[in-house]
């Protein structure tokens, strides 16, 4: 009887051993493309819909000390949003603070506000704020103060680094005349602000006035422009010199973009400096240039539009008081673009009834970048950038539509391959929603059939195309697929589909 008893046991042991075997062998079919770990059991329920999702999480709100001589970072608990920048929030909720026993309320009494509802541009790690008309109550002093509040906030995770401030679409300038730059602000928790603000606004003498500007560069293939702060040493504050100096610094080469169209040298296509002239109120910045603007931008592989974009976003950003651009080719005035490459208005006509061009007829085409997993040759999982319009940059259903669309020339990356089949596209998602930091997709039936013509490891390679992808966006640590409004047992036969998954840790970034 005892030996039957033991002879039992060890029957039951070998086959826990098998079992394990035969898991851990099944576990490795999927390593094998991309180590992860294997799903967890999902209880939520599929999205129909697009639902706008948020997330709790402490931030930093940089508040005036009550003497005023520094900055306080004080905690607050703030709920934010999953599809879009978290950097229009924390401005809203910094601007509305009313302080605490030991910070005071932004703003020295002026109750201040975002200018309008995209009032809050983030693109390559420069945010640009615009405030209110009432900001314009302000001393310089105070804007200085303001400022540097916000860019205390807005630097706080790193994925923006500098801050540029205007006010109800104009850069303000750091003094009454209206002829010192501000440049972007940077997080600086060392000075005292009476240090930061008598370096910022000391007299101009014959040394060289250090700032950091953004640019507004022309994008590959039409599509937009995307901004890049870079610093230069400006020997003169005059209107024209600085003008001119903007114009040589965006036919450089960009540095952290790369495979950027590359600009003209744009002094030398001059026809006549630069002016300033008064409209109707509003300080207009002239440009003049000779014909030869036109053939010399299109062997560029620049259209005008984007080129024009590119000046009335540098411009208004750094000059002092501009309020908006005119510029002639030869003797033609431009006075309307029809884009063709952008993301959207392709063939609509813009127009400049008085010929002045301003940020508002430009703002689809700012662009910032958004990561997508592709397979390299060796069929690994392989990280691109890519240009995409500020507002999509963080939502899921944009960016599976620029998964699907597969490679493109204009990304950081060339010689990739599509991770998801060419059946499968962004209308196959039927609705995604938020479950803390789980983000839940729910995909038509055409992803279980795309599966069933595809092998393993093709299977393997979508998913996790997938779920590394979208574990991109902002709080999203987990991915849970849906088909139809179910989680099938498996899908292709190849990947136990049920639960959530985490992002490969082997892919190529």
């Amino acid at each position: 009887m005892e030996t039957m008893k033991h002879r039992l046991i060890g029957f039951l042991c070998l086959l826990c051993v098998c079992v394990l075997a035969t898991g851990c062998e099944s576990q490795g079919r999927v390593a094998a493309v991309q180590a992860t770990l294997p799903p967890a059991m999902v209880r939520q329920e599929a999205p129909v819909a697009d639902a706008e999702g948020a997330y709790e999480q402490t931030v930093m709100m940089y508040l005036p000390s009550l003497d005023g001589t520094r900055l306080l970072a004080v905690p607050q608990r703030v709920l934010v949003p999953a599809s879009e920048h978290m950097a229009k929030m924390l401005c809203d909720v910094l601007l509305a603070h009313p302080g605490n026993d030991s910070a005071a309320a932004v703003g020295a009494g002026i109750r201040l506000s975002l200018a309008e509802r995209e009032s809050v541009e983030v693109s390559g790690k420069v945010a640009t704020v615009n405030l209110s008309a009432s900001a314009q109550a302000l001393s310089n002093e105070q804007f200085f103060t303001v400022a540097q509040a916000l860019a205390n906030t807005l630097c706080q995770f790193g994925d923006i680094q500098y801050v540029n401030v205007l006010v109800n679409g104009t850069q303000p300038g750091l003094n009454q005349e209206g002829t010192l730059p501000a440049g972007c602000f940077q997080m600086n928790m060392r000075e005292d602000l009476a240090a930061l603000w008598s370096r910022a606004s000391a007299p101009v003498s014959q040394n060289r006035r250090v700032l950091v500007v953004p640019l507004y560069y022309p994008a590959p293939s039409g599509k937009g422009i995307l901004c890049e702060a870079r610093t230069f040493a400006f020997v003169s504050t005059d209107i024209v010199s600085l003008t001119q100096s903007l114009l040589d610094a965006l036919a450089s080469e960009p540095v952290t973009l790369p495979g950027m169209p590359r600009c003209p040298d744009f002094r030398a296509l001059l026809a006549a400096a630069p002016a300033v002239e008064e409209r109707d109120g509003r300080r207009v910045l002239s440009l003049r240039f000779q014909d030869a603007m036109n053939s010399t931008l299109i062997d560029a592989g620049i259209t005008r539009s984007v080129m024009m974009a590119s000046f009335v976003y540098t411009f208004t950003s750094f000059l002092p008081g501009i309020d908006g651009l005119e510029v002639y080719i030869g003797e033609e005035q431009i006075t309307s673009l029809t884009p063709s490459g952008v993301y959207r208005r392709v063939g609509e006509t813009i127009s400049f009834p008085d010929g002045v061009m301003s940020r508002r007829d430009f703002r689809e085409f700012l662009l910032a970048e958004c990561s997508l997993y592709f397979l390299d040759e060796s069929g690994r999982l392989s990280r691109a950038e890519r240009p995409i319009p500020c507002r999509d940059a963080f939502n899921p259903r944009a960016i599976v539509r620029q998964l699907a669309e597969g490679p493109q020339a204009y990304d950081s990356k060339s010689g990739l391959q599509p991770v998801l089949p060419r059946i499968l596209t962004a209308d196959d998602l039927l609705g995604f929603s938020y479950d803390g930091n789980v983000l839940l997709v729910n995909f038509s039936d055409q992803l279980a059939k795309a599966a069933e013509d595809m092998d393993g490891k093709a299977v393997e390679q979508m998913v996790y195309g997938l779920v590394n992808t979208l574990c991109c966006l902002p709080g999203v640590k987990r991915v849970a697929i849906f088909v139809a409004g179910t989680q099938p047992e498996t899908l292709g036969g190849t990947i136990f589909l049920p639960g959530d998954f985490m992002p490969s840790p082997n892919a190529e970034e």
